[in-house]
């Protein structure tokens, strides 16, 4: 195992290894960025899972050996051989086992078996771009599910080229292509992606449905992803430990949460080939499938974060702790044990599919608009925005997005319904206003005229009435 400290304003990876007269040494290799350690860190596990404790080679060193020893010449070496020794460095030392699944996946079943026969230095950007176009009419692989005819869409085809793109140019840095060429990739035409909006409640229909449901698992849920801008595999990661909600932190408003784990369902060969890296814990199953489901680290360092508690949310999730505990006194043996906020009855971890299914028969049986469980993080966005006139930065923070455009565009979005509301406002304090003072001046001369047609004694009569006086009072006086 390999670890990383601080030191003299950089991170330092150091690992242990036996050199060649069997005595076990420390090498340290300094960095400076955490995401540089981090890569170094899994790689070196990697690579010394394979071979023992020995001394790493850096990873380009690793490659060019690769290189050296493959059965083809580098100029020879079609796409999808190449693929291989790519994924087994790069996506081993870089990859989380949901990407690796994904990227295995998008590899099988579509850039193997339409291009993968292809030499390395025959592809072209014509080519490739010739391929992504081709790829809008391929049926859309559906693993074990029955297919449904439908065809890829341009999003899942700019995920493939960003995998040939990032493989390309691990190729140019170990010399499988001459380093100085430009990466074909990189210039190809894709596809272009429909701009999709994801179909968001206003806040009074998400104040109706927390009013209506009866699923009090369902509307803790709810709750979190609104008041702390969680993602549903955040939320079914929680631990109790993740958790401050003492009396005093409530009344001081100091209640909060802390992410660092999520709730996935992977592959099993995935957990294999990397070696569990990023797993804290596999549950147990008694069914016979390919995947697990499992406790993860976050996918980026800006996941890993703290919430704080709306003091209304904290108190809930006290009453919620109560009733765990009761429930975990009936089942006795047979409750399983995860510490989890959110669980079963008998302590078994929820699936996000669980959640979402739950969410839709609400929508349903109240005739609620149809959303997706992560439109309520947006819908947090929004109202968080809203609330705080646009700190953007603060937000954030809550929200774990690793850049903020991400919560800007989110912005953009309230700014544009604001100047909505902005063009009614000037219509009614400007527009129909004026011409309520139009009509009103209009009455003002009508009436003026009438009063100069009054005799000089009638006048008089009407200098003595109190208050305003109508065009019917000064019809009824000429009378």
């Amino acid at each position: 195992m390999a670890s990383i400290i601080p030191r003299n304003k950089k991170l330092v990876v150091v690992y242990s290894y036996i050199n060649e007269e069997k005595k076990r040494k420390q090498k340290w290799d300094s960095f400076s960025s955490k995401s540089e350690a981090n890569k170094r860190k899994r790689f070196i596990e990697y690579y010394q899972s394979v071979h023992g404790s020995v001394l790493v080679p850096d990873e380009k060193e690793f490659a060019e050996g690769t290189q050296n020893t493959d059965t083809e010449t580098s100029e020879r070496i079609s796409l999808s051989d190449f693929i291989r020794i790519y994924v087994d460095i790069y996506g081993q030392a870089n990859w989380s086992v949901t990407t690796y699944r994904n990227k295995k996946a998008l590899i099988n079943n579509y850039i193997n078996p339409l291009i993968g026969d292809i030499k390395l230095d025959e592809l072209s950007t014509r080519k490739l771009s010739k391929f992504y176009h081709e790829l809008l009419d391929v049926e859309e692989a559906t693993g074990n599910r029955p297919t449904n005819g439908k065809t890829l869409q341009p999003a899942n085809i700019k995920k493939i080229h960003d995998l040939i793109r990032s493989a390309l140019n691990q190729a140019i840095a170990w010399e499988y292509l001459p380093p100085t060429s430009t990466n074909p990739a990189k210039m190809a035409v894709l596809p272009k992606i429909p701009k999709y909006e994801r179909r968001v409640w206003e806040i009074d229909t998400f104040k109706l449905a927390i009013e209506k449901t009866e699923d009090d698992l369902l509307r803790l849920c709810m709750h979190l992803a609104f008041a702390c801008s969680l993602r549903i595999g955040e939320i079914l990661g929680l631990t109790w430990s993740n958790l401050i909600i003492d009396e005093q932190s409530i009344e001081n408003g100091t209640a909060r949460l802390t992410v660092e784990k999520q709730l996935s369902r992977v592959s099993k060969n995935a957990i294999k080939q990397l070696r569990e890296k990023d797993i804290i814990k596999v549950f147990p199953s008694n069914k016979k499938n390919k995947t697990s489901l499992v406790l993860m680290t976050p996918k980026t360092d800006s996941s890993r974060r703290t919430v704080w508690l709306p003091r209304t949310v904290a108190k809930m999730l006290v009453q919620h702790k109560e009733k765990q505990k009761s429930l975990k006194k009936f089942f006795g043996s047979e409750y399983h044990n995860h510490k989890l906020v959110i669980s079963h009855e008998d302590g078994s971890p929820v699936e996000n599919k669980i959640i979402g299914k739950r969410l839709r028969k609400l929508c349903t049986e109240f005739d609620l608009p149809k959303v997706e469980f992560h439109s309520l993080r947006h819908l947090s966005t929004n109202y968080k925005l809203k609330m705080t006139n646009g700190d953007i930065k603060s937000v954030q923070g809550d929200t774990g997005h690793s850049k903020a455009d991400m919560v800007t565009e989110v912005y953009t979005h309230i700014i544009d319904e604001d100047r909505r509301h902005n063009a009614e406002k000037m219509n009614q304090s400007f527009y129909e206003s004026d011409l309520v003072e139009k009509n009103e001046l209009d009455q003002n001369l009508k009436i003026m005229s009438i009063i100069q047609s009054l005799p000089a004694d009638v006048k008089e009569k009407l200098l003595s009435l109190d208050g305003e006086v109508s065009e019917t009072d000064l019809e009824g006086l000429k009378v």
